[in-house]
């Protein structure tokens, strides 16, 4: 895959070189700049701002049918499980001690208010959260995040407090953390420093009150969602690629997701000088509900799904400062198609910042890794398996700067916002350029890179699952290659590189000669899992619909490991065909995911969806092929 001699890495090489110049990084950090000014909450007057400028940007770098699709912000419609956004505009918020100065004030203090507080405008008092009692209207002082459980929220309700104070950051003194209420709480929140907190805590020992005033407007809104298209490209074709970037998060919120939007924006300009033959489309909208309102609305228009996607979420970070490499997302394993080789190889054919003293070598001082699918942001949506679309995701992980107001214009890196723009408008060129020759190079290019990923799996190995991953791999890579045949490919090369990949894995079987199991052992089945929520998956949704014990449970996976819980959850939705009983669902997740996952927690898991009604059990049916052997 690192051989920069083979036919077809050679061409794409001078097509992201030159892609790759077009992009004007000094212009992607002006558009960010802008966006950083405003508070782009999903239902606010702030967001329906950034996304005329977006689609101002948009038709200034040459796309076609700019348009701003403005759904209802009322918290009450809905796509699928998706609901729409509450209308919450914040003005103006301040706490102060005594008849002193403000203590907090926002919005000079970013982040510093809860999203969906509730207005307030008097005197409350001070109470922490081991008080055996507290006095009406109390603003309760919490020591972290993690002391916000649904029984202190059910606490402050039945006793009438009025709000919150809490310290997201305990161990930095500069920033604070974001934190979201679920709309019409009736209670305010503020994030706080340490420093603030400590001021609080001496006065509530001194049984001082403190001024509280939050100002919103939560006047019915608009929820923007912003659509263009490269001008070039047959109207009739599908849409060879699906760009988007969520335009939402408070400010300034540089990298999450500013960075990505003026991505998204920087591809376009460079795609719209080029001639396609299949369009490109452009969407930026709110992170999840935006995707969910505009598929929603596109199927059922009968509009056909892009051939992929690419989604940019944090793209820009300066990696020195941030603390995280570019990250590579694949599309998910059951969604077998080129996209991830053609992504991962626009990567690779970047041109390099140095090389070597002999010049054999590229010499990057920047970093990116691949990953399996998660699904934490927009492709989710469309990778889902009620949609169907392959999608891959550009961002960065870990970010120590991440929903913080520490999110700042200058952790965001020109070069590294450069390069993902790079990627994402070459890998999109790829697609809507592709003729047969094209497309039989992406096969040649595409065997390589699963003749990679099942090397990978070889021994020694401390992975149970490496000679099932093995099997699944080969399958993908034989399933993808018929995805190219849309695009014409030769029946004899897709044939030839099919062949290729089963003698590998011939070969490579033979490294587990010493008597491990080819398969999972017979084993009587289950009855098998069929989805039945409409839609995309939605964690969110399901934590409504569980009964109270689950969703104390699911609370506390939360707060022990959030990002492999959520992961985790994916994973076993998406693992639900209909076919696979139970254990099989199980082990699938682990192959994809390549999270180790507990049979204990499987269950659990897959328990509270069937007591949810989100899972029906069906008769059983055969084991999954490719899945567990």
């Amino acid at each position: 895959m690192t051989d920069r001699t083979s036919p077809g890495l050679t061409v794409l090489t001078g097509l992201v070189g030159g892609i790759h110049q077009d992009i004007d990084a000094r212009e992607a950090m002006r558009q960010v700049g802008r966006l950083v000014e405003w508070d782009r909450y999903q239902g606010s007057s702030g967001i329906a701002a950034a996304a005329d400028f977006v689609a101002d940007e948009a038709e200034r770098a040459g796309l076609a049918d700019v348009e701003v699709l403005n759904f209802p912000a009322d918290g009450r419609t809905a796509w699928w499980t998706f609901t729409a956004p509450a209308a919450w505009t914040p003005r103006t918020a301040h706490l102060s001690v005594g008849g002193g100065p403000p203590l907090v004030t926002y919005p000079a203090q970013p982040y510093a208010l809860a999203v969906n507080s509730a207005a307030a405008d008097g005197r409350a008092p001070l109470a922490l959260p081991q008080d055996p009692k507290w006095p009406p209207g109390a603003l309760v002082l919490v020591a972290s995040a993690a002391g916000l459980d649904g029984e202190l929220f059910a606490r402050m309700r039945s006793e009438g407090a009025s709000g919150f104070a809490v310290t997201t950051h305990p161990d930095r003194h500069d920033q604070v953390g974001r934190l979201e209420l679920p709309a019409a709480t009736g209670l305010f929140g503020f994030s706080v420093r340490p420093d603030q907190l400590d001021v609080l805590r001496n006065a509530e020992r001194r049984g001082e009150r403190v001024r509280v005033v939050v100002d919103v407007d939560t006047t019915p809104g608009r929820m923007p969602v912003v659509v263009a298209r490269t001008p070039s490209g047959s109207r009739s074709a599908p849409d060879a690629c699906l760009i988007g970037a969520h335009l939402c998060h408070p400010a300034p919120s540089a990298n999450d997701n500013a960075s990505g939007v003026a991505a998204a924006l920087a591809a376009g300009r460079a795609l719209a000088r080029r001639s396609l033959r299949r369009p490109v489309r452009f969407v930026w909208a709110p992170e999840f509900v935006g995707p969910a309102a505009y598929l929603h609305q596109a199927i059922e228009a009968g509009l056909p799904l892009p051939t992929m996607a690419v989604n940019l979420d944090m793209v820009g970070e300066d990696q020195r400062r941030c603390g995280g490499p570019l990250i590579v997302e694949h599309s998910p394993e059951y969604l077998p198609h080129f996209a991830n080789a053609v992504v991962e190889a626009c990567v690779r054919a970047l041109p390099p910042a140095a090389r070597s003293y002999s010049g054999v070598v590229d010499c990057d001082v920047w970093a990116w890794r691949t990953t399996p699918f998660v699904g934490a942001s927009d492709h989710a949506i469309l990778a889902d398996r009620s949609i169907g679309c392959p999608a891959v995701q550009l961002g960065h992980w870990p970010d120590r700067f991440n929903h913080s107001s520490a999110d700042t214009l200058d952790k965001v890196d020109p070069e590294e916002l450069r390069r993902s723009a790079a990627i994402a408008a070459s890998a999109a060129a790829v697609v809507a350029t592709a003729g047969g020759r094209d497309a039989d190079r992406i096969a040649e290019l595409l065997t390589r890179w699963t003749a990679h990923r099942m090397t990978a799996c070889l021994p020694p190995t401390d992975d149970p699952l490496a000679r099932a991953r093995l099997t699944r791999r080969r399958h993908y890579g034989r399933d993808a290659l018929g995805t190219l045949r849309a695009f014409d490919a030769s029946e004899r090369v897709l044939d030839r590189q099919a062949a290729l990949l089963d003698g590998l894995h011939r070969s490579l079987s033979a490294a587990w000669d010493d008597g491990t199991p080819a398969a999972v052992q017979d084993r009587p089945r289950g009855p098998g899992l069929r989805r039945a929520w409409p839609g995309p998956f939605n964690l969110r949704a399901l934590m409504g619909a569980v009964d109270e014990k689950d969703h104390q449970w699911f609370l506390r996976q939360l707060t022990l490991d959030r990002g492999r819980f959520y992961a985790s959850a994916m994973a076993l939705a998406q693992s639900i065909d209909g076919t696979a009983d139970a254990d099989d669902v199980v082990r699938i997740a682990a192959l994809d995911s390549g999270i180790p996952l507990e049979p204990e927690f499987g269950e659990r898991f897959l328990a509270a969806m069937t007591g949810a009604g989100w899972v029906h059990e069906v008769m059983a049916g055969p084991a999954p092929e490719g899945g567990t052997s």
